[in-house]
């Protein structure tokens, strides 16, 4: 189901509850009543075609085919992008840790085999980490320094150096190892792991790595179809200029 503008903020829950975080970081709390989405995001200030962009693509629908990008500013998208890291930092890594350790403390067989999960998720969390502060310190102020060169038309030298030698298009490729790791994670889960008499601490580390996973696609959808087009034709623009 596509997100519109006239439904009701309450029935888009309904329709998928894993959108509660995805509102939460765009500024949105519990407790909206029967508002609209469009009267709510009048409400708290949220421009519309943002935010109907960011829960549609979080849905894995096409948005480039529904919306026009040209409706989003960068800056928008780059906000969001960096409240999403805040909140794996602080809510989903810590939360999918803690079950880990949950598990390895109540599990009733050789809990060496469940260390090993303990230490390639340390392993991935270490990558992860590093990758969101590449974003952070290195991607996401060239995201904005082409944006604002884009908008006084002047390229200045150094910009142009980065345009030539780092597009935004050669950001796009860096996501797969990330998401590779954490499928392999939950193949050792699935797969590999013996069985055990108590399956719930299991299940409970996967349904968090599942989570983890399906936010980390709407957050790589967001990059790769919003941010990464939309920076890649400012780019063009200003090499044309030079």
């Amino acid at each position: 189901m596509f997100i519109t503008r006239n439904m009701k903020m309450a029935d888009a829950i309904h329709h998928n509850h894993l959108l509660l975080p995805v509102i939460n970081r765009l500024g949105i709390q519990l407790g909206f009543g029967d508002l609209s989405i469009e009267q709510l995001c009048d409400e708290k200030g949220i421009d519309i075609d943002f935010f109907l962009m960011i829960v549609n693509a979080f849905l894995d629908h096409d948005i480039n085919k529904t919306m026009k990008l040209d409706n989003v500013s960068v800056e928008q998208v780059v906000v969001y992008l960096k409240a999403t890291h805040q909140y794996y930092l602080e809510r989903m890594i810590p939360e999918v840790e803690n079950r880990i350790n949950a598990l390895i403390q109540h599990s009733d067989i050789d809990q060496k085999q469940f260390l090993l999960v303990k230490n390639f998720f340390e392993e991935y969390k270490h990558e992860f980490y590093a990758h969101l502060k590449h974003e952070e310190q290195s991607i996401y102020p060239y995201v904005l320094e082409v944006n604002q060169a884009n908008k006084i038309g002047k390229l200045e030298e150094d910009l142009l150096q980065k345009i030539q030698n780092e597009p935004i298009d050669s950001y796009a490729e860096e996501h797969t190892d990330i998401e590779s790791k954490l499928f392999d994670l939950k193949n050792i889960l699935i797969k590999y792991l013996p069985e055990s008499k108590d399956s719930y601490l299991r299940n409970q580390v996967l349904n968090a790595l599942f989570k983890l996973e399906n936010d980390l696609n709407d957050h790589s959808r967001i990059e790769n179809m919003v941010l990464v087009p939309m920076i890649s034709v400012m780019e063009n623009e200003l090499l044309k200029s030079c």
